[in-house]
């Protein structure tokens, strides 16, 4: 090595060969002597030819494989991470770009993948701008479905607010509205534009699971209602199993015997183990109207005896004998009359029939 006493040591050489000797520390004061000697001077020349110093501990490594010495043992004790630069960063976002680039010009299929990729690339910025605008519609307003045209709850506002964005994309996309493009770009629009297109990509997982926040007004309807009560057996509202049903005809008086059935004919049905209100002493189950000796649970008001357990199908049990059959209690005697909104014609008078003589 060089003489270190006839060459000029530069602040930055200092500082390198000070990091270069903390990594060579397990070492004895001897042998890092003989692995540094001269080393400032070696750097000095090395920095003024114009060759970058490069890593301390990359080099440090280097210097004990030449000598021979076993690579240093690792710390068990955690370092902490030191913060990325921006020339760090954008050096990153460089080396991945030319490292996929080269990745994909390997093979003659990835080469023709990529192209058929690059032909395709206005279409990504439209879907770009179309998963935008779909993840405002689904945080910002009240929960629907993924529409191909987003709404926003507001008539026009979503196709108009789509075509902005759309518009905003493209532009970005061909590098008229964002700063340069690719590397040309500044460093923060470059963050910021791998953000927006991660965010392009993973968005779309959300849209399925998606689903209304609690205490949303619609909350209850679409969770309970379809969520817990459309994939359990039985009549329910708002996932409440429905025990009883009161019917009010048009006059407002209750109805005796009202049968209910679906429009598909089907009858609304509510299921026995479900018919039963209250607990232990005052518990009363409701028994269904008879066809016969059937037992029908989709005509109301059900009418009501206690039991303790099970429902009115089962066999009281001695310890369980039951109690007399009463009518349920209507929520209301009477409700208001309504009217038909379909209008009703009026009947026009008969005129009398003449009592015709028989004949003979």
């Amino acid at each position: 090595m060089n003489d270190s006493l006839n060459t000029d040591t530069r602040p930055e050489v200092e500082a390198f060969v000070a990091e270069v000797r903390a990594r060579l520390a397990d070492l004895s004061e001897e042998e890092r002597e003989e692995l540094l000697g001269g080393l400032e001077a070696d750097l000095s020349d090395q920095l003024a030819d114009g060759t970058a110093l490069g890593d301390p501990s990359s080099y440090a490594e280097e210097l004990r494989g030449a000598a021979g010495l076993p690579v240093r043992a690792r710390s068990s004790r955690l370092r902490r991470p030191s913060l990325p630069t921006a020339a760090s960063l954008e050096e990153g976002l460089d080396r991945s770009r030319e490292g996929f680039l080269a990745l994909v010009q390997e093979r003659a299929w990835t080469r023709q993948a990529w192209e058929l990729l690059e032909a395709v690339r206005p279409a990504w910025w439209v879907l770009r701008a179309w998963v935008a605008v779909t993840l405002l519609d689904q945080v910002a307003g009240t929960w629907e479905y993924v529409t191909l045209v987003p709404t926003l709850a507001v008539p026009l506002l979503g196709p108009g607010l789509l075509l902005v964005a759309v518009v905003l994309s493209v532009l970005i996309g061909l590098g008229r509205l964002w700063p340069g493009s690719g590397p040309r770009r500044p460093l923060l629009a470059r963050l910021v534009l791998v953000a927006l297109n991660v965010v392009a990509v993973l968005a779309p997982l959300s849209f399925a699971v998606m689903t209304p926040v609690q205490g949303d007004p619609e909350w209850a309807g679409y969770s309970a209602g379809y969520r817990d009560g459309a994939r359990q057996p039985g009549l329910r509202l708002d996932s409440d199993e429905v025990r009883n049903l009161f019917v009010y005809n048009a006059n407002g008086r209750l109805v005796q015997g009202a049968q209910i059935f679906r429009g598909s004919g089907e009858p609304l049905t509510v299921r026995p183990q479900d018919a039963h209100t209250g607990r232990g002493d005052e518990r009363l189950v409701g028994c269904g109207w008879l066809n016969g000796t059937t037992e029908l649970f989709n005509v109301f008001p059900l009418a009501q005896r206690p039991q303790l357990r099970g429902s009115c199908l089962d066999e009281p049990g001695r310890r369980d004998p039951g109690g007399p059959l009463v009518d349920a209690e209507p929520p209301f005697a009477q409700v208001p009359p309504v009217t038909s909104p379909v209008p009703v014609e009026p009947v026009e008078p008969v005129a009398p029939v003449e009592p015709v003589a028989p004949t003979r």
